[in-house]
């Protein structure tokens, strides 16, 4: 039942692919091309559905092989456990909400059928992603969905605007797949396979054959794979081109931002969990608390409704980092799966609103651009509101949140479903999922520091705590400038309208798999276990998870049926001695106590300082950004990533490539040029006078001796017949004396 199924899954989406390849290259259509696609996503999501349901009764791996090659083990196959059924229910459901919100938001598209067969083959490939069971498996979906994402997010490539964003994802992610090959190279040469998982794949030999000695180089293996995650899930410093892949179409945003792309790198860094060492674990954690605060504070003097959650989404990939960094494997991939549902209902809620303002848009740029229904116009910049408030500020009318204000009575569904996921992302307590996957990491991370009374992990969850406050207050400010308030552009306000069911309905199931009941129907750590680390030999290297014993001491995963203390038990994976378990009943249940509390604190105080700013207005937000002008300069700036990036790298590039450029024409052209005039001056010289006197002599004295033979034998032929019979009868005679003389 399971083989059919994972094919089942895997096929949907790439038959939905071919057929539409197959029809553009015939130039032939069929009507409600669209309806293939999402029909073939929710099969997929069925079938995921009732895979799950194999998975639960029997939570043990199953790794199912179907290609191998060569003596080398280049195996591949799929591997399904209960973290790849759960990926695999949040992949195809958020595809399948997106696909049917593009029903709507998409209509009128000029290349309407392409857009579904793109995502048709991005979520293919993110499948294959998740279901691969070794690293060369895992590359190949990796590249794909690097390669999907460059088409969507130039979906509307006349734009220059896409045109470069797509490019610079591609580009920007690439750096980091680069850093990932090497580290595959790395565990190949060592191990001579690719297979992560059975007796001789990555995993297992890691765990027998490597000793204290080989952890710096497995450090360097772990990080160098990791920056493949850095790149795909756009951590500091590979993180500028998630805002800018904005420009595609907003079902594009929800889908690569939420569940599938930017996901990649986290599902990456947890699959490889097993090979992290305690320095590659506080690397990623480091990296991933660094994305967290930079992001964060991004997003709080951004304008653009996309990029505000563009931001959001680099921040909390961020906290997902940090979590499974430092050891809180199963609580990094709790809030892997609760963003994605709020954060895909965010995205999906910011495109109800700009379709909302479309209308208007459109018809101001019909007679400008030609085409009224298409709903590129909804991301044509135009300068024109931005330069009121900061100069050289470029953002679409339409996502400009100082264009909103008063919507929550003109769009109730989208109001409330976003208010929901606000809600969630921000940590308001107790009855939404953010709250608690963001608290489990949290507490995981003090539950860290607090054991090993280690300072790195103290600053983390400094970090990671701050970050929180920031979140809810940001968020609340998009809230509150979008819904609440006058209308600010009353033009704009009166022609808003809430959008059609085939955009709200996708919204309104968000909203409701935003809630924690439903997510722990099927993410349940009863059966999502952290995976061990039995490399780690040494005392002073010893795992401890500061997911375990959470459920034993009645906090937060014991409400919903997560204890995953038990489930480690129950795996065998308690093998650390009476001394960390100690530590353990010592430290985690104050750890997640505390932590709880701080961050009920800091989400309240976030929402608090949104609310006084942006609604009731006692405080004002110009006067502070005027009073602390250096610092909202950086911010605004968004810590000069990016013109760091032109003004060094580029512009290094360039200059290289000038200099290059000079040498290949000074200098080699000139060796080839001179090598050409003395080949031309002097041996062409030679050569010709040798062809000329030699050559040419030659052949004309052998044409001088054949004519000259040919005008003496030319007599004979007189055409006279007693002449010829004369030769003929003289030639009988003399050969009849010759054989009388034989």
């Amino acid at each position: 039942m399971v083989i059919p199924l994972i094919s089942l899954i895997l096929l949907c989406p790439l038959a939905a692919f071919a057929i539409f390849g197959l029809l553009g290259l015939a130039k032939r259509s069929f009507p409600r091309q669209d309806y293939l696609s999402t029909a073939a996503m929710l099969i997929a999501l069925g079938c995921s559905l009732l895979l799950l349901q194999e998975v639960v009764p029997d939570p043990e791996p199953h790794t199912l092989k179907w290609l191998s090659l060569g003596s080398v083990t280049f195996s591949m196959g799929f591997y399904l456990d209960s973290v790849t059924a759960i990926m695999l229910i949040v992949v195809t459901l958020v595809s399948s909400l997106v696909h049917i919100f593009s029903m709507g938001y998409m209509h009128g598209d000029p290349r309407y059928p392409r857009f579904f067969a793109f995502l048709s083959l991005f979520s293919f490939s993110m499948l294959f992603l998740v279901v691969s069971d070794n690293l060369l498996g895992i590359y190949i979906g990796w590249e794909l969905v690097g390669l999907c994402s460059y088409l969507l997010i130039g979906f509307w490539f006349e734009k220059d605007s896409a045109a470069n964003a797509c490019k610079k994802a591609f580009l920007t992610t690439r750096v980091g797949d680069v850093g990932m090959f090497i580290g595959m190279m790395m565990l190949f040469t060592k191990f001579d396979t690719l297979s992560l998982y059975g007796e001789g794949g990555i995993f297992a030999q890691a765990a027998s054959q490597l000793n204290t000695g080989d952890m710096v180089w497995l450090s360097v293996a772990g990080v160098l794979i990791f920056c493949g995650a850095v790149g795909k899930s756009a951590q500091v410093p590979l993180h500028t081109w998630l805002p800018d892949a904005m420009e595609g179409p907003t079902p594009v945003s929800a889908l690569i931002h939420a569940a599938t792309m930017v996901a990649a790198g986290v599902y990456l860094t947890a699959r490889m969990f097993p090979i992290l060492t305690e320095t590659s674990s506080l690397v990623i954690a480091y990296v991933g608390g660094i994305t967290a605060i930079v992001a964060a504070t991004i997003a709080i003097v951004r304008f653009d409704i996309k990029r505000v959650l563009a931001y959001s989404t680099v921040s909390q990939l961020g906290y997902m980092m940090l979590g499974i960094g430092a050891g809180s494997y199963v609580a990094g991939l709790f809030h892997l799966t609760t963003h994605a549902f709020f954060k895909a209902l965010l995205f999906l809620g910011s495109g109800s609103v700009i379709h909302a303002f479309h209308a208007m848009h459109a018809h101001a740029h019909d007679d400008e651009h030609g085409h009224g229904d298409d709903d590129a116009h909804a991301h044509e910049h135009d300068g024109n509101h931005a330069s009121e408030h900061v100069i050289g500020s470029e953002i679409p009318p339409d996502q400009d949140m100082r264009n909103m204000g008063g919507l929550r009575h003109k769009m109730p569904i989208t109001f409330l479903t976003m208010l929901i996921a606000t809600l969630s992302i921000s940590g308001v307590p107790f009855i939404f999922s953010g709250f608690w996957s963001k608290d489990a990491i949290l507490g995981g991370v003090l539950g860290r520091a607090m054991e090993w009374n280690s300072v790195h992990h103290y600053l983390l969850f400094g970090i990671a705590l701050f970050a929180a406050g920031i979140t809810a207050f940001y968020m609340f400010r998009l809230i509150f400038m979008t819904f609440f308030g006058e209308p600010r552009n009353q033009e704009m306000h009166d022609m808003a309208h809430e959008s059609p069911k085939t955009m709200t309905v996708p919204l309104i199931v968000l909203a409701v798999l935003s809630f924690p009941v439903v997510n722990t129907l099927w993410f349940n750590a009863d059966y999502v276990t952290p995976p061990e680390q039995a490399h780690l030999h040494a005392p002073e290297h010893a795992y401890v998870s500061p997911d375990s014993k959470v459920g034993e001491a009645g906090l937060p995963f014991s409400l919903f049926g997560i204890s995953e203390a038990v489930a480690a038990e129950e795996a065998g994976h308690d093998t650390h001695g009476a001394h960390a378990d100690d530590a353990h009943h010592g430290h985690h249940g104050p750890a997640h106590t505390i932590a709880m509390v701080l961050s009920i604190i800091v989400a309240g105080l976030g929402i608090l300082l949104s609310w006084l700013f942006y609604h009731k207005r006692s405080l004002s937000a110009a006067s502070v950004a005027t009073t602390f002008r250096p610092i909202y300069n950086v911010l605004w700036h968004k810590y000069y990533f990016d013109e760091f990036y032109d003004g060094v790298l580029v512009a290094l590039t360039v200059w290289k490539s000038r200099l290059f450029a000079q040498f290949d024409g000074t200098i080699v052209d000139g060796i080839v040029n001179g090598v050409g005039k003395v080949t031309r001056d002097f041996l062409a010289v030679f050569v010709g006078v040798f062809d000329n006197r030699i050559v040419d002599g030659l052949v004309n004295q052998v044409a001088q001796v054949t004519w000259s033979i040919g005008g003496r034998v030319r007599r004979i032929q007189t055409g006279a017949i007693q002449t010829y019979l004369f030769v003929v009868l003289a030639g009988i005679v003399l050969l009849i004396l010759i054989f009388r003389a034989l």
